[in-house]
């Protein structure tokens, strides 16, 4: 017998229980052969039930996971760029320290080429 076919058997039967004059007493055997139906229906519903609840879990164990290891780049990312600013600034600041010794270098340059001039001059 079919679920479907099981399902109205019990229904018939309930309302024939509950006071239904206008419906005969359906066959017991019937209702038996009904009640095993739906019975193992459950049963087959229960195993699947299962069965998606164990994916459910795994989705969502590797959901955690993922998770997990997004938060981790994300702290690792964080760590990085810090770093990376702190390199950027090194960098700036040896910029600075070179146009300064280049204008320093300069400066002296400058000052011995005048002074080459001046003795050139006085010969």
């Amino acid at each position: 017998m079919k679920t479907e076919k099981a399902i109205q058997v019990l229904r018939d039967y309930n309302l024939w229980r509950r006071g239904n004059e206008e419906m005969e007493q359906p066959d017991p055997w019937h209702i038996g052969e009904a009640i095993d139906d739906v019975l193992m229906a459950i049963g087959d519903m229960e195993e699947e039930a299962k069965l998606h609840r164990g994916a459910i879990t795994g989705w969502q164990n590797k959901w955690e996971c993922a998770v997990d290891m997004a938060a981790k780049a994300e702290s690792e990312r964080d760590l990085w760029r810090s770093k990376a600013q702190r390199w950027e600034a090194k960098v700036i600041d040896l910029g600075v320290q070179i146009d300064l010794e280049i204008q320093r270098l300069q400066w002296k340059q400058n000052k011995l080429d005048r002074g080459i001039k001046e003795l050139k001059s006085g010969y």
